[in-house]
């Protein structure tokens, strides 16, 4: 074992030790799983020491107390989010008790102030007559809350719980409900950099893009909704607690058994002819395929001891059939006569396969006695699809896709005396991605702009396992003011394994330039396609709420992640790459900035790129200091000012430095093809061999790289210093409250640094760009090299207008409205998975350009009501101005081709007079419940997606044209999304 491993052990074993102890006797508390209420009790006369406070949950019966202290303060701060019967009691007074509601994440400050005969709340906005929901007005962050009235009343076409996060300001989830990799970003972050907690538990996926569940080409839903009982959307400004992030963070908590038994089944129903078949499949005269979907599920929760332990357990199930439109590329009519033979008999139009998930939960909570809770739960999910077919590919070349996870979460939380708390946590996890092929034999043959047929060209399996522990503990004190002071660490032991066969079956290309005739590229593979390593990684926080005034609050924490092995450190560069990067020069038969002659080592410095297995080391510099504050200027909790500053750091994503290592155990080759034995055919790296069709084969392959004609394994070179993701985020806002509304104005300032991407590793930095392709130095024995660089960037600002009306029982309606303008750049690459640079000579031409989430224009407006007769109606109202594409203009010339990276934009369409969006969908539920007795519920859904079926369109042609001759197609919409659907159900409850 090497010296340094030998540290991290003994690093592992010292947290382990801390953490069994502070779980024994730390003060804690974790906001990313609670909710809480502190305040003071008074009469008219001033406050009130030694007053009961006492919280109900009317749930599960728990119950939680608190004294008030000398100055009539109190503190519950480890509360379930839901519902509590409030009660408080002075002798003197007769005990009064109000119904209120808590939402997640949320600590409200209150004054209660005891009249005879009833109880008065104030310093803090109220929403409802009855049963009072208590709403924060004074957090420093940037937070939407998702109840769970929303969860269960608005429109839906997946029950996918993430989707209802595109309610927030700032926030975007993938408009097109169909689509593989159903994700949230924001900021102008790749989605990659977000995280999502569930009772504590984080579900970031550490491996591929997605940024948690690995979502990454996921239909699926990643948790049963049935489970959720409610989240919130953190978009800015959250705190130091919240770990491997850089953009948005969710978390949420799910639902506990009560005191009485309560069950629910649905059931959701869609068919063919209840989904409109969008234009293009219309005008190419597809017929409607088979088409069926699914959705049903149960749950049961109920006490096992009354008041003291309950269970919880659900299950979801989803089935559909997926339809994938296969047909003949634009270049069709152009292709000669024997391609168009050969291709004939491979089958197009609309195909159907299916989609099969099923979801799991279940929990059990124990309150021993009013200052302890534990609770047990355990989540699996299996998803499976056919997939990676349709376009131009054929219904050969599907894959079988699926992921799955197995979670569980112990979690102790513990109140001591009146002002420390403690919450503590024991997890497993195990996330795993899969894509399998379906079919095995023919080679696979891309015709660009033609069809794609044969076999998939290349198999992968990924999982990651981990064991955490966390411990959160905070202690509330006076010193010149009130002090809430938070400190806290996490534990994760990860395992990881990757496996990906690459070009395992042969994969070949042909294009017009060649007329379709042979392949002028092809790839083929072979080794050991396995990486596993392990990885600890490590975390600690501390942050104080300092109230300095009873009107101004400031928060100051700071975070420290470390992580063992984020790098594959122990990875270790084969000696025959070592030596011919110190070796290898290249003679030009043109000067290249002003010499003929280069060497690798004028290029970069090798030792930065070298691994020896020992001089790599995990970023140590990840320090994240974080600023907030929130004034109350009104003095009342209905105005106020908040903003924050900080610094928030990510991960490196393993598949982005995977290849490092991979492509040495894994071969991998570049064969390049021409019919005349001398020219060398464009944007194809390796030196060309005459073709000859015995190299459709694997054994051709083989015997071409047995001969030496072709180049070696390509080399990938991680630079030792590599950092991680991170941004650097301001915030400013004013909260103001309009009797039973919450309006908000913020803006949000976004900067992201350290965005990984993979260049030309030995090209001369003053090449011309068109001879980027050609003029790297060569190292013997190997293809092309490339480079890595950490410099790329994104830039966002973002203006949020919302205002919010929550239901309540009183008034059996609300809604919410959220306005973004924003403006985000990147500069780089496109690329959101591995990310390469080909389209430059080094980083240092990068040059900003708009994101590919830059969308100026983004409103989505929701609303329940409650209507006679038990019916419910909702709505979500979605508009947006689109997303932009990138296009290539070569009408100048073709030595004069520029490429507008993300500079079209869609088309503008009407809303209501407004001609600024290209997204649109109205998106309507009702719901009629019959009361079958006293507690028993029977209810029927009917909802329409896209209600006025707007055309929204994608896949814009981004070819201007050649010299001469404009293409008329320019900036059209080749594909739609989100047609006009329908969906009925029902629901049985008691």
């Amino acid at each position: 074992m090497h010296e340094r491993g030998s540290r991290h052990f003994k690093l592992a074993a010292l947290v382990a030790v801390l953490a069994l102890a502070l779980v024994a006797g730390a003060p804690a508390t974790a906001q990313v799983t609670t909710a809480g209420l502190r305040g003071i009790v008074r009469d008219a006369t001033g406050p009130i020491p030694t007053a009961q406070v006492v919280a109900v949950n009317t749930n599960s019966g728990f119950e939680y107390r608190a004294v008030t202290q000398t100055d009539g303060t109190f503190n519950l701060v480890n509360l379930a989010a839901g519902k509590y019967d409030l009660r408080v009691s002075f002798e003197g007074y007769q005990e009064v008790t109000q119904p209120i509601e808590l939402q997640l994440g949320r600590i409200v400050d209150v004054t209660i102030e005891l009249r005879p005969q009833e109880m008065f709340i104030g310093n803090v906005a109220v929403v409802g007559e009855t049963s009072k929901l208590l709403i924060d007005m004074r957090a420093p962050e940037v937070a939407t809350n998702i109840s769970t009235q929303q969860l269960e009343n608005l429109p839906q076409n997946n029950r996918n719980f993430l989707s209802f996060a595109r309610l927030a300001p700032g926030v975007q989830f993938t408009d097109n409900a169909d689509s593989q990799g159903q994700v949230f970003r924001s900021g102008g972050a790749n989605p990659k950099q977000v995280n999502v907690f569930v009772d504590g538990l984080s579900y970031k996926n550490d491996i591929i893009q997605g940024g948690a569940f690995m979502q990454d080409s996921s239909r699926g839903n990643p948790f049963p909704q049935g489970a959720v009982q409610e989240y919130q959307v953190l978009t800015q400004n959250y705190k130091a607690e919240y770990e491997k992030s850089a953009a948005a963070v969710i978390t949420a908590v799910t639902k506990s058994g009560g005191n009485d038994f309560h069950g629910d089944l649905f059931y959701f129903f869609q068919d063919k002819g209840m989904v409109t078949q969008d234009d293009f499949a219309k005008a190419r005269g597809d017929e409607k395929p088979p088409y069926e979907r699914n959705q049903y599920g149960l749950s049961i929760g109920g006490p096992l001891v009354k008041d003291k332990l309950h269970f919880f357990a659900t299950g979801e199930w989803h089935e559909r059939d997926l339809i994938f439109s296969v047909f003949r590329g634009g270049e069709w009519n152009n292709a000669p006569a024997n391609v168009q033979d050969k291709l004939d008999g491979y089958g197009t139009g609309a195909i159907s396969k299916p989609f099969e998930e099923a979801l799991y939960f279940g929990k059990v909570t124990w309150q021993p006695t009013y200052s302890q809770t534990m609770d047990l739960s355990y989540n699996q999910r299996d998803e499976e699809e056919y997939r990676d077919f349709g376009g131009q590919v054929t219904e050969a070349g599907a894959r079988d896709f699926k992921i799955g996870t197995d979670a569980a979460v112990l979690r102790y939380q513990a109140v001591f005396g009146s002002n420390i708390f403690n919450e503590a946590s024991l997890t497993y996890q195990k996330m795993s991605w899969q894509q399998i092929a379906t079919t095995a034999g023919a080679v696979r043959e891309n015709y660009v702009g033609l069809l794609t047929i044969g076999a998939p060209d290349f198999t992968q399996d990924l999982s990651q396992e981990k064991t955490g522990l966390r411990n959160d503990f905070s202690y509330m004190f006076d010193w010149h003011g009130g002090h809430t002071l938070k400190a806290g660490f996490i534990a994760n032991w990860m395992k990881y394994n990757l496996t990906k066969a690459s070009y395992y079956n042969p994969y070949y290309e042909y294009r017009s330039e060649e007329d379709w005739q042979y392949p002028f590229l092809a790839r083929f593979g072979y080794g050991d396609p396995s990486v596993d390593f392990d990885n600890t990684q490590y975390g600690v926080f501390i942050q104080d709420d300092w109230r300095l005034a009873p009107n101004l609050t400031v928060n100051v924490g700071v975070r420290w992640d470390y992580e063992t092995n984020m790098l594959n450190n122990d990875y270790v560069t084969p000696a025959s790459i070592v030596t011919g990067l110190r070796d290898s020069c290249r003679t030009y038969g043109q000067p290249i900035g002003g010499q003929t002659t280069w060497c690798v080592d004028e290029v970069f410095d090798i030792d930065d790129y070298v691994s020896t297995g020992d001089n790599r080391e995990s970023p140590t510099n990840m320090f994240q200091p974080r600023l907030g504050f929130s004034w109350d200027a009104s003095g009342k909790g209905t105005t106020v000012v908040f903003g924050g500053w900080g610094h928030y750091y990510d991960r490196v994503t393993l598949n982005d430095i995977y290849d490092e290592q991979y492509r040495q155990s894994w071969s991998q080759y570049s064969f390049c093809f021409n019919n005349d034995g001398v020219t060398q055919p464009a944007n194809c790296a390796t030196p060309a061999i005459m073709w000859d069709p015995s190299y459709l084969t694997v054994d051709g392959l083989a015997g071409l790289i047995a001969s030496g004609q072709i180049a070696g394994k390509e080399v990938f070179l991680l630079a030792n210093d590599t950092h991680a993701p991170r941004t650097v985020q301001w915030t400013l806002g004013i909260r103001q409250q309009l009797g039973s509304w919450l309006a908000a104005f913020t803006y949000a300032n976004s900067r992201g640094y350290n965005g990984l991407s993979w260049g030309f590793g030995t090209l001369p930095a003053e090449s011309s760009f068109n001879d980027r392709w050609g003029n790297s130095i060569p190292i013997p024995g190997y293809g092309l090299v490339l480079r890595s660089s950490d410099v790329r960037k994104t830039w966002y600002d973002g203006y949020f207008l919302t205002f919010d009306r929550p239901y309540t029982a009183d008034s059996k309606w609300g809604a919410n409205i959220a306005y973004t303008y924003g403006k985000a750049y990147q500069d780089g690459t496109l690329d959101e998975g591995t990310a390469f640079s080909l389209d430059y000579v080094s980083s240092a031409d990068y040059y900003k350009f708009p994101a590919n989430s830059d969308e100026r224009h983004r409103f989505i407006a929701s609303g329940t009501v409650g209507l006679p007769f038990n019916f419910i109606v909702s709505s979500i109202i979605t508009l947006g101005s689109g997303t932009p594409f990138t296009y290539t203009d070569c009408l100048a010339g073709w030595d004069r081709c520029v490429t507008h990276w993300n500079e079209g934009r869609p088309a503008k369409q009407s809303f209501l007079g407004i001609e600024e969006f290209a997204y649109r969908s109205v998106d309507l539920r009702l719901e009629w419940n019959a009361h079958i007795g006293s507690a028993v519920t029977f209810g029927l859904v009917g909802e329409a997606f896209n209600v006025f079926n707007y055309d929204n369109d994608g896949c814009f042609d981004g070819w201007a044209g050649a010299p001469g001759s404009p293409n008329p197609n320019f900036q059209k919409a080749t594909c739609q999304y989100n047609t006009q659907r329908f969906q009925i159900g029902a629901r049985f409850g008691f």
